[in-house]
Order: C-alpha cells, then structure tokens, then sequence
C-alpha cells in the first residue's frame, strides 16, 4: 500500500498565509529649522497631556490596518513652535500644574482633533496626501477659558516605489505639521486674542456671546486660523480622482507649504517663517 504524505505548512508560512497584511504604521519625524519670526514678549504654559502625547489614529480601507502614531511628534513639535513664538514657554501635562506657575501671561493647550490621509491608490499612483486638524484651548493664567484656536495643516508626499507606504505617508504627516506650524508662527499676532501678549500683558477671561448671536460669529471668525491648502506645483497629473485641498509636491520633505490663495482674508496672509534652504 503507498502511503502519500500530507505537506504541512511550516510555522513562519502559516503565519504569513493567515495573519492577514502587516499593518502600515505611519510615524511622521522631522526637524523644524529655525523660523524667521518676531517672538512675542510673554511667558506662557503649553499643556501636552499624556493622551495628546500619545495620540494614536488607526482604521482599515480595503483589508488594510493603518496605524498613525502621530503623539511624539505632536509632542516635539508643539514645544518647538510655542518656544519659537514667546520669549518663554514651559511645558506642562495638566492644566492644573500650568495654572500653578508664576508670572504666566497666558495657557495653551494643542490637541489633534482630526487626521485624514489618501494614499497612492486613492490619488492615483502618484502622491499621497495628509490632513491634520488642531484645536488649541487658550487660557487665561488662572486657568479661565479665554477662546479655542482651530488650524489645519496639509501635507503631500511621494508614491510609494516599493513597500507599503509607510516612508510616504510619514513624509505628508510631517508636512502637515510643518503647514500647521508655519501658520500658527505667521498668523497668531494677527489675532485678537494676541494683543495682550504682544504687549506683555496676561491674558483676562472673556465673557461668552450667547451661542449664534452676532458676537458669537465674530468672536469664532477671530480665532480660527484659515485652512488654506498647499499650492506647490504638481508632478504629473493624476490618473485617478483628485483629492480635494490637496495638490501633489515636488519636494515635501524640503519645502516649507507657502498658500497664496487670490483673494485671501487678512489674517490668512501668510509669510514664510522659515529659511527656503532644504532641511
């Protein structure tokens, strides 16, 4: 009687045929260089809590588990910039612990409130695209809620050659983080909320407009830092659909995002806070 053997699947193969994809883990890093601003005179508290720091954005598309780890640089970044802007910054992991402070003009509190991304399949094989939404809670030093900073941050990076995607999407989230930073940099001593600092004077609480009165419009119209997206040029056109705000650039890694839309309102003018040599 012939026996016939059975192949048997070996522990690294079975682990490769029903384990499904690795996820695509997407950890922006990057150095800021030195922005070209005028620091505002005031000694201010960054609250960067331990769920801030470890932010973490994760979901699916077509079988696919994508994992942002987006915490450490949010972390790193934040503290650059608020050190940049203000002759004094101190970081802190609570509001409690910032309002204990002496001598504070004024707290700030950055969150991650959105990350969206397209990848190379969805733009048609040629670039992939970040999206990052900030919300910044502004303080009085006593820890009053004066207003609530939104901003938005764009980024753009090459289409994967080889691998998953990971290098890319990485290279658009720091972008975005760049674009958020550079506004932030640029725009803030246009706003209202900015002119107490600007003279070295703390921050004081506002009393709140009643919710969709004139007043509540305009004191959200202050503080909402425009959304421009970048404008670099393309590199090729797009084979698939376009993805909305969001244009392809030809070096994102290098360059710092410079929106100039037609007819923008004053606050959204922006100017290049950093030097235009490569990193």
């Amino acid at each position: 009687m012939n026996l016939r053997r059975t192949p048997r699947l070996t522990l690294p193969l079975a682990a490769v045929l029903f384990s499904g994809c690795a996820a695509v883990i997407v950890r922006p890093e990057g150095d800021l260089p030195k922005p070209l601003i005028v620091t505002t005179p005031a000694k201010v508290g960054v609250v960067v809590t331990n769920e801030a720091g470890n932010y973490t954005h994760k979901e699916s598309r077509a079988s696919v588990d994508y994992e942002a780890q987006l915490g450490p640089s949010h972390r790193r970044i934040m503290e650059e910039i608020f050190k940049a802007e203000f002759t004094d910054a101190k970081i802190f992991e609570s509001l409690d612990a910032a309002r204990l402070e002496p001598g504070l003009h004024a707290i700030f509190e950055p969150r991650i409130e959105q990350f969206s991304f397209a990848n190379a399949k969805e733009t048609g094989g040629v670039y992939c695209a970040v999206t990052i939404r900030y919300q910044i809670a502004i303080y009085a030093p006593t820890g009053e809620l004066v207003d609530n900073l939104t901003l938005t941050g764009y980024g753009s990076g090459p289409a994967p050659k080889i691998g998953n995607g990971e290098e890319e999407l990485a290279i658009a989230g720091y972008a975005a983080m760049r674009d958020a930073a550079a506004k932030f940099l640029t725009q803030f001593p246009q706003l209202e909320v900015a002119k107490p600092l600007l003279a070295s004077q703390p921050l004081k609480p506002k009393v709140q407009p009643i919710p969709g009165s004139a007043e509540a419009v305009a004191a959200a119209a202050e503080v909402t830092i425009e959304a421009v997206p970048i404008n670099d040029p393309p590199l090729v056109q797009a084979r698939g659909p376009a993805v909305p705000a969001v244009t392809p650039s030809a070096d994102p890694a290098s360059s710092l995002p410079a929106p100039a839309p037609a007819s923008p309102p004053p606050q959204s003018q922006m100017t290049a806070p950093y030097p235009a040599s490569p990193l």
